[in-house]
């Protein structure tokens, strides 16, 4: 069985892809002849491979690479998926010209065209997905909410975080934290909400982690300068350092799917607080960390900084929650239930709830 991934968003880093990288190898070990394709601004068709040359990535050059991403399409990497000739395609990005325009490519294959289906994030949609034969998710919650149809009809697949659980694991002893509070998120985007976590710099000491320049909205927000540490952005391994030197994530973003940096979190042992409008599944309320409304992040955060007995067991169901949900064995569950579904074999339509 031959399987593509088309990361619809044109880009050469493939920096950000490590956790699809890991999923389609998962797919080839586990007999998938695998390819993944994208746009790049060069002028040839180039090929690397990565992960230990496991996975092959073919990068075509864009017909119109002045525009946005979303609106750019290409001729050579139409055909360079019809070479390959997959039985199936997963798009990762939603509302994506050349996600349209892959499938007009290949609607006359010889075999047939092939099967496709989206990684999806949040509640984005594609005027396409309604001719889907599947899709992957962030946690269960969002399927069942927003692709209730494939939720119910066993075509719905939740893909895992990508988390070093290893270099996540909580220390064996407690460490004294450096800070209270730690919020990840870059610093210029204003869904990220920070105006609404530095308040606490009242009694808590907090640490932004993320590039850019605070907006006017966020400096105006902080209580005590002295209790806020600006860290900038940083190399995944210090973000994780600083994680496990915190007490608590507070992530009060109105416009989100389930951030790496929230699974991040409780897998350094963190409690999470979101707000329930925007993450609303994904770990269990009141198990795992609080889903609040703007009325109830202070008592829910005062709740947890100063119940430490109570801190200590969240963070450590939080850590057994992502030791079950996500990393590599994770992925690579969902690689194998994947193939079976491509083969035929019943899948399990999205449970209620997760695991604990």
């Amino acid at each position: 069985m031959r399987l593509a991934l088309l990361m619809s968003h044109a880009d050469r880093s493939m920096a950000g892809a490590m956790r699809d990288m890991h999923f389609m190898r998962f797919l080839a070990r586990a007999g998938a002849e695998i390819a993944v394709f994208r746009l790049h601004p060069g002028p040839e068709v180039e090929r690397e491979s990565y992960l230990e040359g496991e996975v092959p990535v073919t990068f075509a050059p864009s017909d119109n690479p002045g525009e946005i991403p979303h609106r750019q399409v290409s001729a050579a990497l139409v055909g360079a998926v019809r070479d390959f000739a997959p039985d199936a395609i997963l798009m990762k990005g939603l509302s994506y010209r050349v996600n349209a325009a892959l499938r007009e490519g290949l609607a006359d294959m010889p075999g047939g065209a092939p099967r496709f289906g989206f990684v999806v994030g949040g509640s984005v949609t594609d005027p396409v997905l309604d001719a889907a034969d599947f899709v992957f998710g962030e946690y269960p919650e969002q399927l069942r909410r927003h692709f209730p149809r494939f939720a119910a009809e066993g075509r719905a697949f939740v893909m895992p975080k990508y988390v070093d659980l290893d270099a996540t694991r909580p220390a064996p002893r407690p460490v004294e934290p450096l800070h209270d509070i730690i919020n990840v998120g870059g610093l210029h985007e204003k869904r990220k909400n920070q105006e609404e976590v530095v308040p606490f710099t009242d009694s808590w000491r907090v640490v932004l982690v993320g590039g850019g320049v605070p907006r006017p909205e966020v400096k105006a927000a902080v209580a005590d300068p002295s209790r806020l540490t600006l860290a900038g952005r940083l190399p995944q391994p210090e973000v994780i350092s600083l994680l496990r030197r915190s007490r608590i994530m507070v992530h009060p973003s109105r416009m989100d799917g389930l951030p790496r940096a929230v699974v991040e979190a409780m897998a350094c042992g963190l409690p999470v607080i979101v707000y329930r409008d925007t993450v609303y599944g994904g770990f269990v309320e009141g198990q795992h960390g609080f889903m609040v409304g703007p009325d109830s992040l202070r008592p829910a955060v005062e709740l947890l900084l100063r119940e430490e007995g109570l801190r200590r067991v969240m963070g450590r169901r939080a850590r057994r929650h992502v030791e079950a949900s996500h990393g590599l064995p994770a992925l690579a569950r969902a690689a194998d239930a994947f193939l079976g579904f491509l083969r035929g074999q019943p899948h399990v339509p999205v449970a209620a709830g997760v695991a604990g």
